[in-house]
């Protein structure tokens, strides 16, 4: 029996390379678009350096997807993949539910209470101890590592008043 994701013939999820292909013609066009945008002060002050950015961020992780669409050829494991998603019991619906409810309390929870640099902090550190459960001192280090960076690029960077 074949999965949803997988045309017959094909030894990949054609969705997933359709996918990936589409994000990519996207990306690349607001590429364009962004860079085509008028700069009258500079790259710093630019207009289209945001979606400049995202973009560029978009196009990276749609050639991931189809590259790695196209890398998988075992229709079994992707088939008892697609039979766990609609289980309620599915470890991949805990960890999605669990991730979402996390940016959830992040935003609506810690942000207004903390300051930004506090609060990302202390989401960094619960998401990667829970995924990664690795050595306490590398997850607060890299942690406050990324806080820093996020905070010290938003405001010196961009230039954007932080909560």
């Amino acid at each position: 029996m074949q999965s949803k994701r997988t045309a017959k013939g094909f030894p990949f999820p054609v969705g997933d390379v359709v996918l990936g292909c589409s994000l990519t013609l996207v990306s690349l066009w607001v590429v364009i678009a962004s860079i085509r945008m008028p700069r009258p002060e500079g790259w710093g002050q630019a207009p289209g350096l945001f979606p400049l950015a995202c973009s560029v961020a978009l196009l990276g992780m749609a050639v991931f997807l189809t590259l790695t669409a196209i890398g998988r050829r075992h229709p079994d494991v992707r088939q008892a993949s697609a039979e766990r998603e609609g289980d309620p019991e599915s470890p991949e619906l805990r960890r999605i539910l669990l991730v979402v409810g996390s940016v959830l309390v992040y935003v609506f929870v810690l942000i207004p209470l903390l300051h930004y640099a506090v609060a990302t902090f202390v989401y960094l550190a619960a998401v990667i101890w829970y995924f990664w459960r690795g050595n306490l001192l590398w997850i607060l280090a890299i942690s406050l590592a990324g806080a820093v960076f996020l905070s010290q690029t938003f405001e010196h960077a961009f230039a954007i008043i932080l909560p």
